[in-house]
């Protein structure tokens, strides 16, 4: 199925709804359910939405939620984390795309200047370090139940092929 590219324009006239003209051809675009948005598309939005329309940051993202049930994006995964994060930090919108896509792809970032983002870095560093020594726990735990039960099949052994008296 082919899709349509739409921009900033479409997507700002259907959530505001404030053209007679341009929003219901917004809405019939979208209503089409082939409507493609790139993640920069969206940053747009959000920006606009935020620093022009004074749409405040919870606001903007249950928006953007609701707008990703309904057009195709791409990395719908990083896209609706960043949505998440930005309606929870006050990080900017590509900030959180930035966060989102190193948690979920596992990259490093390195930046100056953007002791957020690090914290953000640092915290995924720490989850994953947490994990993998719940991991070692518990192979050391199967290891030793293993090793306890070696034993005990061993000393059953030995009590079995003992001569009794």
């Amino acid at each position: 199925m082919s899709s349509t590219i739409i921009d900033e324009t479409v997507i700002l006239r259907y959530l505001l709804d404030d053209d007679e003209v341009l929003s219901p051809r917004a809405a019939k675009v979208i209503a089409t359910r082939t409507a493609r948005v790139y993640p920069e598309i969206i940053t747009r939005v959000v920006v606009t939405l935020r620093d022009v329309y004074k749409v405040p940051r919870v606001e903007i993202a249950t928006a953007m939620r609701r707008l990703l049930d309904d057009v195709m994006v791409d990395e719908p995964t990083v896209v609706a984390l960043a949505i998440k994060l930005f309606g929870k930090t006050h990080m900017d919108f590509p900030d959180c795309l930035l966060a989102a896509r190193t948690a979920i792809y596992n990259d490093d970032v390195v930046s100056f200047g953007k002791p957020i983002i690090q914290g953000m870095i640092d915290y995924r560093r720490q989850r994953q370090t947490t994990a993998e020594a719940r991991s070692r726990a518990a192979e050391a735990r199967s290891r030793s139940t293993d090793a306890r039960s070696h034993s005990t099949d061993a000393t059953i052994d030995k009590l079995r092929h003992q001569p009794r008296h």
